[in-house]
């Protein structure tokens, strides 16, 4: 294969899965050859030190001033870089970034093929002006030379809510498996509610401190369990809600027994030596967190939320599926999940169909399908690529 000049447009590397996912699939490239290079709006965040040396990073520096002025600046930029054709492709990450990418293309009809790449499901999203994005959402899809959707799911939910092409979005897992994460699996977390020797069970939750996670429904399960015997919570990850989280651990009388723990390097430790992972989520899209927990043959609890969930559990064969919303269902499923050993062989394998090297592969596969569309059928774009084909 050729090699490719892929561009990525994100906002900035914060630790949430979107951003972590984004920077291995860029260094996976990068190991094989292909020229990568990010665009964000501040070249910040956690995941940038996880991010190669050799890949270069173009700072807009977009102050967080108002949403309206930051897009303006965003398009502009943005503008300019897909005039220079330096790159055969852009990728966006998010609908959010999409759509900035959007109105700078309708600026530049001779510009490089944008390719949207979807990380959640976009029917349960909540951002401001929700009303006028979901409205875009349509055209921002007419704008894309292609969508890729981390999960069938969000794939399907994509295709619905944009009234969408299906022949145009395609479904590319995420890049969540390494050789790292075994290694780092069987690395010593020095957390004392991970001592192996311990006489209560300790629950794994990892994810950013925000109303998608919903961390609230995990405490009232915490609560339910802790009326029954010495149940412990680790929250991995940080975010805005931290603050009305403490209160609310206060409010129900498990402070002592939630230990916030912030971003922290090595998570993988922290599955492998849990009792249990839990997923708690509203929404998702492709939960990175099931597939390292998997990797690391933890037992495995989520809510069947939209989407990804069932997706990687297999309907359930790989970790236990609960009602969403439901802590009485939540706390049963995590008894019934660390009353029995996990099978950890068959969780490692399925993990695997989750590696980088896979995803990677994916992604290749359709940049370069979508560029073969686009030099067959100028204008048109990867509608019609499969006809092409």
């Amino acid at each position: 294969m050729a090699v490719k000049r892929i561009c990525i447009f994100m906002h900035r590397f914060d630790g949430g899965g979107a951003e972590k996912m984004t920077v291995l699939l860029a260094n996976e490239l990068h190991r094989r050859g292909h020229k990568v290079a990010f665009c964000v709006r501040y070249d910040y965040g956690e995941t940038r030190q996880l991010l190669d040396d050799g890949i270069p990073v173009m700072d807009m520096k977009v102050s967080e001033t108002s949403k309206i002025r930051k897009n303006l600046k965003n398009v502009v930029y943005l503008r300019r870089l897909m005039t220079k054709r330096k790159f055969d492709v852009l990728l966006c990450v998010t609908a959010e970034m999409s759509q900035v990418a959007m109105v700078a293309s309708w600026l530049n009809p001779g510009r490089m093929p944008v390719v949207a790449v979807i990380h959640n499901t976009l029917s349960q999203e909540k951002h401001s002006f929700q009303r006028i994005r979901s409205r875009l959402f349509p055209l921002m899809d007419k704008s894309m030379d292609g969508v890729i959707a981390v999960s069938e799911a969000v794939r399907e939910d994509y295709i619905r809510l944009c009234r969408a092409d299906e022949n145009h979005v395609f479904t590319a897992y995420n890049p969540v498996v390494s050789d790292e994460i075994f290694r780092m699996a069987g690395e010593e977390t020095g957390h004392p509610w991970l001592a192996p020797s311990r006489q209560w069970k300790t629950l794994v939750l990892a994810g950013r401190l925000s109303y998608q996670k919903n961390h609230q429904l995990m405490f009232q399960a915490l609560r339910r369990l802790r009326a029954e015997g010495d149940w412990r919570l680790i929250l991995l990850g940080i975010g805005e809600l931290e603050e009305e989280l403490r209160q609310l651990s206060r409010h129900l009388q498990i402070e002592e027994w939630v230990d916030f723990r912030g971003y922290v390097k090595n998570p993988y430790a922290y599955f492998a030596a849990a009792d249990c992972v839990a997923l708690s989520s509203r929404f998702e899209g492709l939960p990175t967190v099931l597939i390292e927990a998997m990797a690391c043959g933890s037992a495995i609890v989520s809510v069947d939320c939209p989407s990804g969930p069932r997706e990687i559990l297999g309907d359930g064969v790989y970790g236990t599926l609960v009602p969403t919303g439901d802590s009485r269902a939540l706390a049963e499923g995590i008894k019934e999940a660390v009353s029995r050993e996990p099978d950890r062989e068959k969780l490692v394998r399925r993990s695997l169909d989750f590696s980088v090297e896979k995803s990677a592969d994916r992604y290749l596969e359709i940049i370069d399908r979508i560029l073969r569309g686009r030099e067959t059928k100028p204008g048109f774009g990867v509608r019609s690529c499969d006809q092409a084909l």
